[in-house]
């Protein structure tokens, strides 16, 4: 692989655009070209490549490869990430400068091209902190089995009065079912390589160019080859992927998250519900921008976007308010340097306007211009004339948090905005992965932490999707690839006993 450094990370609007690009699986022995593969498409519907689709058969055989290739000592990974995360922003990868891959990722994806270079960054800031963020999830006073020999172990045993705490992985294989509403979510699964899983990916169809782009900085970094595989497949044959590995990371919406809630070896990451709560004492009017950029940061597709606002003073002022301002966002192509709105193609697009019309109906607010109708659902989105629609934000006032499209989620920036009084407490607020508080109401911020449903609290003009290396995002990954056990030898019962 080509490990030159790009003159900048910025050429996008130079790059080719992407047709005849391949993507193969990539396994320990190198790239494979299946015989069965899928044509990709831009926003537009014109072909731009390929995609070569594992079968089963292929898929097992590659991570039996994985369990059956050489490990790598952890201070030797971890430079990898490091060194990874560096290239994957600035090197051109067989080729690819990461211009070309923000416009690929753009046009297919059909977010703005600004999410992926902002994401470059994400990367290598991720891969930068690697260590750190391994070292802040692991229990204090844990030792890692997985990077220690016998004798380091039993040099453990014999401080502590004889026993030690060892930290092991779950299992050896981490099997991903990866999204593509947003790039950075293949962040996530860096963590497990960090601490010593094998990782198989499955990338969606919208985006493999980013796990793609992962797995070769990865590979150029020195990461040894068995610990990172990427299989693409179609959703039929996902599930022998999960099945094959110790343990799943998957991604998806409810119906995913109530299939795997009770499974001990897969994690589903689902809907966030993420949300703004304004109190009486302090102003929306000077808030609006915290509560604008919650909502459509990144084109409003992450989990971490507000689609929801719980205002305590003039909630209807600032639902105007909010679909005014978002209404002002451009309409333009994924690979205009100033695009803000996710695209689509033109019949998916207005399949989910005609959703929207039928489950929002006349009340919503700011969704733009309001043309004469050529059919149901116009209002919701704007013909960029070449086969594809931007999806224009959304805002609807509730009479209360209680109306269903209160817990509504969409791939677009929307907020259903809805009256708040301190009687509704924040347990009532239902499951919420990151809850912006706009409120000098210190025990009302308290109770929010202290919340079980509620994994994340920003306190002030703090966006809900707001997030730095090493915090826990849905709670840290560690937790559910990593168990602490006791390790004792003889001399623990020559120790005190406590």
């Amino acid at each position: 692989m080509a490990g030159d450094t790009a003159a900048a990370p910025d050429d996008t609007a130079a790059a080719p655009d992407g047709t005849g690009c391949a993507i193969d699986v990539e396994r320990a022995t190198g790239p494979y070209r299946s015989a069965n593969r899928t044509p990709l498409t831009d926003v537009t519907g014109r072909p731009v490549g390929e995609l070569s689709l594992a079968p089963p058969l292929l898929i097992r055989q590659v991570m039996d490869e994985m369990r059956a290739a050489p490990g790598q000592a952890a201070d030797d990974r971890l430079a990898a990430l490091a060194r990874a995360g560096e290239l994957f922003a600035t090197a051109t990868l067989e080729g690819e400068t990461p211009g070309t891959y923000c416009r690929r990722q753009a046009l297919v994806s059909g977010l703005p091209v600004a999410v992926a270079r902002r994401t470059l960054d994400r990367v290598a800031r991720a891969g930068r902190a690697a260590a750190d963020s391994l070292a802040a999830q692991r229990p204090s006073g844990a030792v890692p089995l997985g990077d220690l020999s016998f004798g380091d172990l039993a040099a453990a045993g014999r401080t502590s009065a004889g026993a030690a705490v060892a930290w092991v992985r779950k299992g050896d294989v981490l099997g991903v079912l990866a999204p593509g509403n947003h790039p950075a979510t293949h962040v996530e699964w860096l963590g497990a390589l960090a601490l010593g899983y094998r990782v198989a990916v499955r990338p969606s169809q919208r985006d493999p160019f980013t796990p793609r782009r992962l797995v070769r900085a990865l590979r150029e970094a020195g990461l040894a080859p068995g610990y990172v595989a990427l299989l693409p497949t179609t959703h039929e044959h996902a599930e022998a992927l999960v099945d094959r590995a110790d343990l799943g990371l998957v991604y998806g919406g409810d119906p995913v998250v109530a299939r795997y809630a009770d499974s001990r070896r897969v994690l589903a990451q689902g809907p966030g519900r993420s949300k703004v709560l304004l109190t009486r004492d302090v102003s929306w009017r000077s808030h609006l921008d915290t509560v604008a950029d919650s909502v459509a940061a990144d084109a409003g597709v992450q989990c971490l976007n507000a689609s929801a606002v719980l205002c305590e003073d003039d909630a209807p002022g600032l639902a105007r308010a909010l679909a005014e301002r978002l209404a002002r966002l451009p309409l333009l192509a994924p690979d205009h340097p100033d695009a803000a709105l996710p695209v689509r193609p033109l019949g998916e697009a207005r399949r989910l306007a005609e959703q929207l019309h039928e489950s929002v109906g006349p009340r919503s607010a700011g969704a733009g211009e309001d043309p004469a109708e050529r059919f149901p659902g116009e209002r919701f989105l704007a013909d960029l004339g070449d086969g594809s629609a931007v999806l224009r934000p959304v805002v609807v006032p509730l009479d209360s948090p209680e109306d269903p499209r209160f817990g509504v989620e969409l791939p677009l920036p929307y907020a259903a905005v809805a009256p708040w009084d301190p009687g509704l407490r924040p347990a009532a607020f239902g499951r919420t992965l990151a809850l912006t508080v706009l409120s000098e109401d210190a025990d009302l911020v308290r109770e929010c932490v202290a919340s079980p449903l509620i994994r994340n609290t920003h306190w002030g003009a703090v966006p809900t999707h707001w997030s730095r290396p090493g915090l826990p995002h849905d709670g840290a990954l560690a937790e559910f690839l990593m168990e602490s056990k006791t390790f004792a030898g003889e001399a623990a019962l020559r120790g005190p006993v406590r």
